[in-house]
């Protein structure tokens, strides 16, 4: 009877591997893990990570008399939880390639390796979870490292870190009237945390890649000091205005929307004609009706506020505002369904039969078997048989690979 292939697996989210003991991973098999983990503990006789390694390394030896064992050792990202998933998926689906397990065995260190236990049972069943105690108090360990994991992440930090340190700065530059400009930025974050609008705009950070040595780079430095100066020139004149006796609070915004109006738009013009430029470069011309949305958005979103700042002021009546509002929505409407039907024409066009198929976790899904043009989908075809339908709006990228959002 043929032995059962186990993989006894070990997980260092943080990759202290990488960081403290120049290892990078996947650590496939007994002897690597062995070199790895004592690396790691002369680097630092501390770390749980390399009891764990040494754990697992033990667990495979009790068990290669039953099964058909392999060790290995996959590490994360200490940038944020989003890139350490993404990496241990990655070396997850390579380890899982190159051996071929039935069933694994997850050892643990109970800190914040555990958390990750999801992501693999997406990929291999879990037979057991063994669990690695080293002298501290089990509960409190949990505690410091669930606590020192999510002030990595940004949606923490952000709150933790970010929001403190913008009220001391404010405080520092303008003194009292500071503190009222804080509670204004933090009710309009709060605003946009709400509407879900902060987690794409961050979202979308992490994609934004900038290099000196391209043409659009030109494009993101010239917009840099006009967002800078939109914010100065639009701050500068509330200062102004409360210091000459102005007190009303709804004309003071509309001031500084109009101060801020100026210029801003003028920047994120630049930074989309960047954006379209790195596109078309790319040969990424399905990228090209999202931008003009961008566009779009940015001009009706001047007509809207720049119309109701006029009207706050006195310098127009409501009713321009009312038609800018209505003109904005109905503009806004028609120039995302012609995008979306643009970008579908776009992608229908392209070769992508045959074309593996990824997550934006990184995880294999299958290969495009077909494409149906008239419906706007294609058929997806997973490694072991399954057949998955997805429009193209699923499609977040094209390349060499297509990543969807699944």
């Amino acid at each position: 009877m043929a032995k059962k292939r186990l993989l006894v697996l070990c997980v260092d989210v943080d990759d202290d591997l990488g960081v403290k003991a120049r290892v990078r991973g996947p650590v496939i098999g007994r002897k690597a893990n062995l070199e790895a983990a004592t690396k790691l503990a002369l680097a630092d006789p501390e770390d749980a990570d390399a009891n764990t390694v040494f754990d697992a390394v033990k667990t495979a030896e009790q068990l290669s008399g039953e099964h058909d064992v392999e060790v290995a050792t996959i590490v994360g990202s200490g940038r944020s939880a989003y890139h350490a998933d993404v990496e241990i998926a990655k070396q997850l689906d390579r380890v899982i390639k190159e051996f071929v397990p039935e069933s694994c065995v997850f050892v643990s260190d109970g800190a914040s390796d555990e958390r990750v236990l999801p992501l693999i049972q997406s990929r291999i069943r879990v037979d057991s979870v063994r669990t690695v105690n080293v002298k501290q108090s089990k509960e409190l360990e949990k505690t410091y490292f669930v606590i020192l994991d999510k002030l990595k992440e940004p949606a923490f930090a952000r709150v933790v870190f970010g929001v403190p340190g913008a009220a001391l700065l404010l405080y520092f530059l303008f003194g009292d009237p500071g503190l009222r400009w804080f509670v204004g930025f933090l009710g309009i974050y709060l605003v946009l945390k709400g509407f879900g609008v902060e987690e794409m705009l961050f979202k979308k950070s992490f994609t934004f890649k900038v290099s000196p040595d391209s043409l659009d780079f030109v494009f993101y430095f010239a917009s840099a000091p006009l967002f800078i100066a939109s914010f100065w020139l639009a701050i500068s004149r509330v200062l102004a205005l409360e210091y000459a006796g102005e007190s009303n609070l709804s004309r003071l915004a509309a001031w500084f929307l109009k101060d801020l109006l100026l210029l801003l738009p003028i920047a994120l013009f630049l930074v989309i004609g960047g954006l379209t430029l790195r596109a078309i470069s790319e040969r990424k011309n399905y990228q090209l009706p999202t931008y003009v949305v961008y566009g779009s958005m940015v001009l009706l979103f001047w007509l809207i506020f720049n119309n109701a700042a006029d009207w706050i002021l006195g310098d127009a009546p409501f009713s321009s505002f009312f038609y800018a509002l209505l003109l904005g929505v109905v503009a806004m409407y028609l120039a995302s369904y012609l995008a979306a039907e643009f970008r579908k024409s776009i992608i229908s066009r392209m070769n992508i039969v045959g074309k593996g198929v990824y997550t934006e976790m990184g995880s294999f899904v299958g290969k495009i078997a077909d494409v149906d043009k008239r419906a706007h989908a294609f058929v997806i075809k997973t490694q072991a048989g399954q057949r998955i339908d997805l429009e193209f709006d699923h499609i977040s990228s094209v390349g060499e690979t297509v990543v969807v959002k699944y």
